[in-house]
């Protein structure tokens, strides 16, 4: 059986003033906007809004709306009381990231700025964000002070997409698909031009683009997808016991373990089987509704996790989920309510993921980050080996740790 690297953390220094983070600030104002990158060019003249609440890591409010202010825009800040010390990972998945949005009236501010940056979380690819007449540029802005300082927001975003561009090669049109973990995740699919097709055309639809940087998607749900998937990661949560998830057809039957969270798992299961969305072949909200492959090797969680709450603490942790590597799954996507989307998304961290056209992910390594052609584009930049190496290998219980 393979083995799992041991656990590996960069000494991370404690940010504790605005002044530390203005350098990178600065940068990031001032960058062309990419996906799943912290950051956007902001004009003179520019309303920006942020929706922020007093969890959320305020030096990163500061440090940027510093920054903004710097270059001429007319920086306005709505402060939202958020989840005061919460904690546990079902209830933050089941309560920030998918019930109790926004009120009506922070939309109603929002219908006057140009920028609207979210450090209040919510994801607002899946909350029901209202048409607003100004047509604002609207992104999540999901980081911590330590994150912000990281290497990954200074790593070129050419050697990301060319990573993306080999990974999605072996991926995109491929009918068989093997994924297995070494937390016990052992899963098969068939998929077929048809699934590609229309999975590609909603990615088209809702991006403009075939496959998000930093962020490929198998086509999901699968008919032909059978298997266990393991895991004890919730992405906008934290650790869980593992939890064990039985698939037969592209949906979860019997869930095993999981303690509080696999108790949620099981209950919402039942209560809404007979739920039909249009967006999945049948009435639940237990299928697979995402499957991602994530790309970058110098994402990680911050070692501070423990000691925060409510939405700093929800980006602490599930900013790892952008490691190289990483699959990153949901299951679900009911709207039972005007106000809550039952959806959780988990992620694990040794897989090895084959399909008919290669090796995707060996052992938790993304072969991309070994091709050739990566490391050419790498070479740009500085030592490749240095630039493709994973900055972090997370511990992940009974696999590389206690």
């Amino acid at each position: 059986m393979a083995k799992a690297p041991s656990p590996r953390m960069p000494e991370v220094a404690r940010i504790t003033k605005v002044e530390q983070l203005l350098p990178r600030a600065r940068e990031m104002v001032s960058r062309t906007a990419a996906n799943m990158y912290e950051g956007i060019e902001i004009k003179k003249g520019q309303k920006v809004l942020f929706i922020n609440d007093t969890t959320a890591d305020q030096l990163v409010v500061q440090a940027l709306t510093t920054a903004m202010l710097e270059r001429g825009a007319h920086v306005n800040t709505i402060t939202l009381e958020g989840f005061r010390g919460l904690k546990n990972a079902g209830e933050m998945v089941d309560s920030m990231f998918s019930n109790s949005w926004y009120p009506g009236w922070v939309w109603n501010a929002a219908a006057e700025a140009d920028v609207i940056l979210l450090t209040a979380f919510i994801k607002f690819a899946h909350a029901p964000i209202p048409a607003l007449p100004n047509k604002p540029l609207i992104d999540n802005l999901e980081t911590v002070s330590d994150l912000m300082l990281s290497e990954y927001e200074a790593f070129p975003v050419e050697i990301r997409d060319t990573i993306d561009e080999v990974a999605w090669a072996k991926l995109f049109n491929c009918t068989k698909v093997k994924w297995t973990d070494l937390e016990g995740t052992d899963i098969t699919m068939s998929l077929t031009p048809k699934d590609w097709e229309a999975s590609t055309a909603k990615t088209m639809k809702q991006w403009g683009v075939p496959y998000l940087h930093g962020h490929p998607l198998l086509p999901a749900p699968c008919l032909e997808m059978n298997g266990v998937w393991v895991t004890s990661s919730v992405t906008f949560g934290g650790p869980i016991p593992r939890t064990t998830m039985h698939i037969e057809k592209g949906k979860v039957v019997k869930v095993e373990g999981g303690g509080d969270f696999g108790d949620r798992l099981r209950e919402s299961f039942s209560r809404y089987e007979d739920l039909h969305q249009s967006r999945c072949p049948g009435p639940g909200v237990n299928w697979i509704t995402t499957i991602g492959l994530c790309t970058h090797p110098k994402a990680r969680r911050s070692p501070f996790f423990e000691e925060l709450e409510g939405s700093a603490r929800v980006y602490a942790w599930t900013f790892g989920h952008r490691r190289s590597g990483v699959m990153h799954t949901s299951v679900g996507e009911g709207k039972v309510s005007p106000s809550y989307k039952v959806i959780r998304h988990m992620d694990t961290f040794f897989n090895t993921l084959i399909t008919d056209k290669g090796v995707v992910v060996e052992n938790g390594r993304l072969t991309a980050l070994d091709d050739p052609k990566v490391r050419q584009v790498a070479a740009k930049y500085g030592d490749p080996d240095k630039l493709l190496e994973e900055i972090w290998i997370p511990a992940v219980s009974g696999v590389n740790a206690p």
